[in-house]
Formats: C-alpha cells, structure tokens, sequence
C-alpha cells in the first residue's frame, strides 16, 4: 500500500512537471521580436475560423486581418495568420500564451511565418496587443509586448515615424 502510494506521487510530480514544462515561453524584448518579425501591422480582425490539422491531432484558428497600416517591413493589405487553438463542434482546444483575438478588434501584430510559410503572430501573445484610443484619441496598446505603450512611441522605436 506503502509503495503505491509512493508511486502515485511520483507519477504526479513527473506528470505535473511536464504539463507545466509544456507551455515555456523566453520573454523578449522589441528589438528581439522585431528581428523575429518579417512585418508589424495595424489591422482589423474581420474573420477567424478554426478546424481540424490534417493529422487530426490539433486545432488552429486561421484569423483574417485587414491591414490598416505597417509600423515596420512590408506585408499585403490582407493576412490570414495561424494560431494554435480553436473550437471545432464542441472540441475546444487553447494553448497557454497563444494569442487571442476576437474580430472586430483593432490590433498590433508582429508576423512571422511558420515552418510551412503559413504567416503566425511572431512571440505569441507577446506579438499582438489590442489597439485602444485615449480620451482625446490618442492611440494607445493593451497587451503583449508593448502593453501600455502609445502607438507613436512603438512605431518610432521600430523605426516608422
């Protein structure tokens, strides 16, 4: 009895060890994210959709953003980005520290792509941050990386004036 008991903690020490190992994110810092990024874009979320991976073993959220504006490289004036999670039926997957849109919202998002070119939101949540006005409607960020940060300052120390 001694020993089962000894084995299911163990068990639970390992299994909670690799759950919580599972979702490790580094924090970086903008130049960092912006080497990561091939563009940084103003847009609206018109439409996400979410399905199945061909394998049957994940769900992603493909989510189609209107470009409003590029703080920094180039990027069409429509992108469709893959994120990790979704809800297909009554299946609803989420990934700790995928980012979250909902459409209708004005967001800031750092792209990158993919292994297979598909374009994502480069760091995840620390990519993309909701876009806010002030009360005298100065923009201002919600989230990621440049929480708190008006839209001026991000896109003068990206390099965009």
């Amino acid at each position: 009895m001694r020993r089962s008991r000894i084995a299911l903690a163990l068990l639970a020490v390992v299994v909670g060890v690799s759950i919580a190992s599972a979702s490790t994110f580094l924090k970086v810092d903008l130049p960092t994210l912006k080497k990561m990024s091939e563009s940084v874009v103003h847009a609206k979320v018109v439409d996400m959709k979410s399905a199945w991976n061909d394998e049957g073993t994940a769900i992603f959220t493909w989510v189609t953003l209107d470009v409003k504006g590029r703080l920094h490289g180039t990027a069409a004036d429509q992108i469709v980005v893959r994120v990790p999670g979704g809800t297909v039926g009554d299946f609803t997957s989420e990934m700790s520290g995928a980012p979250r849109f909902v459409v209708g919202d004005e967001v800031v998002t750092f792209i990158a792509r993919w292994h297979d070119g598909v374009a994502m939101v480069a760091g995840y949540a620390e990519g993309l941050s909701k876009v806010k006005r002030d009360q005298v409607g100065n923009l201002r960020l919600e989230g990621g990386l440049a929480d708190g940060m008006p839209m001026s300052d991000l896109a003068r120390q990206l390099g965009r004036r």
